[in-house]
């Protein structure tokens, strides 16, 4: 299954999807124009990933700014990942936010109790570089 990688822009995230070390990264600013160009091909991979993950994943979110539509595509991801928890054997999700940054922390709360799915809300004092390793690993 290849990588799906994109540096991302100042409208759009940082996406870096690995198969083999089984870590899913996503962040930086999200506030495409088409919102669905960006995520479409992230929502197709998670679906073939959910055929044949790692046994052991570790989604991570660690962004900026979102915009509603982003919002939204965020929710389906994590609907996305309700399904995959039944096929890994570990699945750990991380959602970072800025100290400074009490709107990221609400919404991964929010995030939280709109799915009942255990997401670890954390302070990263780092600002989201372009992560295509992972620097940002506890």
């Amino acid at each position: 299954m290849e990588k799906l990688v994109s540096e991302g822009s100042k409208d759009k995230p940082v996406i870096n999807f690995d198969r083999e070390s089984g870590v899913l990264f996503l962040g930086g600013a999200s506030l495409p124009e088409n919102v669905l160009e960006v995520y479409q091909p992230v929502l197709r991979w998670l679906d073939d990933y959910i055929a044949d993950p790692n046994p052991i994943t570790k989604i991570e979110f660690f962004f900026e700014y979102l915009n509603t539509a982003s919002s939204r595509m965020i929710m389906q991801i994590l609907q996305k990942c309700m399904v995959l928890r039944s096929s890994c054997k570990k699945l750990n999700i991380k959602w970072y936010y800025a100290p400074d940054d009490q709107d990221m922390k609400e919404f991964g709360n929010e995030l939280q109790e709109l799915t009942n799915f255990p997401i670890h809300i954390t302070p990263k004092f780092a600002r989201l570089q372009n992560r295509t390793n992972s620097e940002y690993d506890d």
